[in-house]
């Protein structure tokens, strides 16, 4: 069940209600031109910003994967967020090297590690390809009709150009359901390797405690650096490499700023929901955003538990359980705004407002009378259903054994449906390298026993669906079973699945495509009739898909018309721009957070558990050596700075720069209240959160002791 591409494939422009700060927003960079840089504080012209005929300091940006970095030398090295390098840590330590708690620092490039299946992109040009994309879909009436042949257009078009565009990595964003897209081109580095990750005491200071949350204390900083071939194309990991050479980087300002300083980010913002309709909204906050902090905590109990009795696993679930532990507490902060803020009863408001006008207007009446009304019955399906739809978008994702029994199933069902010997020949020689591709990165997630607890908790959840959602191979594989009976039943489902072992599946991928289609295997046949049930349900998602796609377009019309003004899409992991300036904020009644944190609220932390330092930066506090990086009015060193900047995920790791464009901060957070950035923004409780960078430089300078990456910054200190 694809619920997911479902809701972020429905963009349109249904706004909240303008607040009186014209700085909310993730600013398109063809928008820069409509805000007044220089009165809301910029001291540099526009045009170092971005500049789309040369070179700006939007060059120095760069993507991490799903997190945003700077470049902050010629030689390639990116500043990021030590929780966006963490996983790449946890792939290089073992029970011997333990780089996840004591860190990584590469004396030198030849110590540098390789970050394992990281790809970095750098935004090199986009333009508007609205009419192509759209060219054809006005004489479709049929809905999912019109859907196919926007995504046929948009394929051909990144098809050529990729074709035409050596060395770049075209894709096609939609901005605007049903209206607007743009084709953004990146070029592309694939060898990226590990400079500086710093011990985790300090990465990720107060764990999941602090996490969310403000007054922070975390050094959540990393450093990479991206590599090419001698010629400067991008290439997979050699040694024969060298480092790129960026055209634009990021200039220190180890001064760093004060409260009230103007501050902007450029990065590369996940998703955001702000546009959406309002039963949208209902779904979340009733179904979506419970479901799945509930099934992370399971998960990270699962995890935790197993992982006391195995240090490997420990050590291999240290990744995993960041980032659930993470995506968990950002849902209940999220479900906290909603109840705040009564956000959706607010959406449902706006929309009567939005109706009542268009029946004023019998222009728009004639147009778009029945295009609220049928939303909201598409919405309620959507909710009526949320239980079963939810365990469907889940099930393979925490299963990667059971996934992969169902990839398998669904080549199967391709394949054989060809007639002739060579049209299986030829399938077999377009889809053989893609499926191996798709086992690997399966069999990078193999746990049998977590999988085995996990499948159990989930066959437990669907058992309890109402007759509405009930997943009817789940009734028909436990009926007429008790509890233990079912336990058992899966025990040996994946005792006696050759999906257990990958390596020999892979052996038949090479050899022998009709003994892998042909197993008698009880797991495989479990999924290929889970794939059934489920290709039912996604047959019903793509009508209802096709058809919001169609309605959000005809209302994103008549919102143009009664808001009378210019929308700023939803983030959708493009490059954006935020501004705004460094401030606290008080949370709640009678409590008022300050902008900064410093090493003395760090140390009075400490507990020795959930709190934990490393002897030298208490040893460097109680002798005061914080060498020229002390806040001046506060005394002491700044840690984290506060900014009420909109961002959201994928902003970790976005540089926070000063007036001039110099780097002062590394985002990585937002406060609890601000959780709910995603869904609505407003300067009272949104506030984001970034690591000083007097703390990054006193880090590397006096507790790593890495010089040559001081020298390679050119900071004197």
């Amino acid at each position: 069940m694809k619920k997911i591409r479902l809701f972020t494939a429905v963009f349109f422009a249904f706004l909240l209600f303008q607040s009186h700060k014209t700085d909310e927003g993730m600013f398109l960079l063809s928008d820069l031109k409509n805000i007044n840089l220089k009165k809301v504080g910029l001291k540099i012209k526009p045009i170092e910003l971005y500049n789309p005929k040369g070179v700006s300091l939007v060059d120095a940006i760069v993507r991490v994967g799903g997190c945003t970095g700077s470049f902050v030398s010629n030689e390639g090295l990116i500043v990021t967020n030590h929780h966006c390098a963490f996983s790449f840590v946890a792939a290089i330590s073992d029970t011997i090297n333990n780089y996840i708690s004591k860190g990584f620092l590469a004396k030198n490039k030849a110590d540098e590690r390789q970050a394992k299946g990281l790809v970095c992109k750098i935004t090199a040009s986009y333009e508007d390809v609205s009419s192509k994309v759209l060219n054809g879909t006005q004489i479709i009436s049929n809905s999912v009709d019109r859907l196919k042949l926007i995504s046929e257009n948009s394929r051909k078009i990144v098809e050529e150009e990729n074709k035409n565009n050596a060395g770049l990595s075209c894709e096609i964003s939609e901005m605007f359901v049903g209206r607007n897209y743009t084709l953004f081109r990146y070029k592309l580095l694939k060898d990226v390797r590990i400079v500086y990750v710093p011990a985790r005491s300090i990465g990720e200071y107060g764990g999941e405690l602090d996490n969310w949350v403000w007054p922070r204390h975390s050094g959540d900083f990393a450093f990479l650096r991206a590599y090419v071939s001698p010629d400067g194309t991008a290439a997979e990991f050699s040694m024969n490499n060298v480092p790129y050479k960026p055209a634009k980087f990021l200039k220190i300002n180890k001064a760093g700023v004060s409260e009230n300083d103007f501050v902007f980010v450029l990065g590369y913002p996940g998703r955001t929901f702000r546009h959406r309709p309002a039963g949208f909204f209902k779904y979340h906050e009733q179904y979506m955003l419970k479901y799945v902090s509930n099934l992370f905590d399971w998960e990270i109990n699962e995890m935790e538990k197993i992982g006391k009795e195995n240090k490997f696993l420990e050590i291999k679930y240290a990744s995993q359980i960041k980032s659930l532990a993470n995506t968990a507490k950002n849902y209940k902060g999220k479900l906290q705004g909603f109840k705040r803020v009564g956000l959706t009863a607010k959406k449902f408001e706006e929309e009567n407002q939005l109706e009542s006008f268009i029946k004023s207007k019998p222009e728009l009446n004639e147009k778009y009378a029945a295009v609220i009304p049928r939303i909201n019955t598409l919405y309620d399906e959507i909710t009526k259903f949320a239980p079963r739809n939810l365990w469907f978008d889940y099930i393979y994702s925490v299963a990667p054994i059971l996934a992969t029994a169902a990839t398998i199933d669904n080549f199967k069902v391709a394949f054989q449906n060809l007639k002739t010997e060579e049209e299986k020949s030829d399938f077999k020689k377009r889809n053989q390298k893609k499926l191996k591709e798709t086992l690997y990165a399966f069999k990078a997630k193999y746990d049998l026993t977590f999988e085995r607890a996990v499948v159990k908790k989930m066959f437990e959840d669907a058992l309890k669906f109402n007759s509405e959602n009930k997943i009817k191979e789940v009734q028909i594989f436990s009926e007429g079973l008790n509890e233990s009976d079912i336990s058992r039943k899966i025990d040996a489902m994946y005792s006696l699945t050759l999906f257990k072992s990958p390596d020999e599946i892979d052996v038949l991928i090479d050899t022998d495509w009709n003994k892998l289609f042909s197993m008698n295997d009880l797991l495989l046949y479990f999924a290929s009739q889970l794939n059934k049930e489920l290709n039912f349900y996604d047959d019903e998602d793509r009508k209802r898909e096709g058809e919001l796609n169609l309605l959000m377009a005809k209302y994103a019309d008549a919102k143009s018309v009664f808001m009378q003004t210019n929308f700023v899409p939803d983030a959708n992991s493009t490059l954006r721009f935020t501004y705004g300036y460094v401030k606290g904020y008080s949370p709640n009644d009678a409590i008022y957070n300050n902008a900064f944190t410093t090493l003395g609220g760090m140390i009075e932390k400490e507990d020795g558990k959930d709190y934990e330092l490393l002897d030298i930066v208490k040893e460097l506090y109680l002798a005061r050596d914080f060498s020229t990086l002390i806040h001046p009015k506060l005394n002491d060193l700044p840690v984290d700075l506060l900014y009420n900047l909109d961002t959201t995920g994928g902003n970790s790791g976005s540089p926070v720069m000063n007036s001039k464009g110099e780097l002062i901060g590394v985002n990585f957070d937002r406060a609890y209240t601000a959780t709910i950035n995603d869904y609505a923004w407003n300067e009272s409780y949104s506030r984001s959160v970034g690591v000083d960078i007097r703390f990054v430089l006193w880090v590397l300078k006096k507790v790593a002791k890495a010089d040559s990456i001081i020298n390679e910054l050119k900071v004197e200190l």
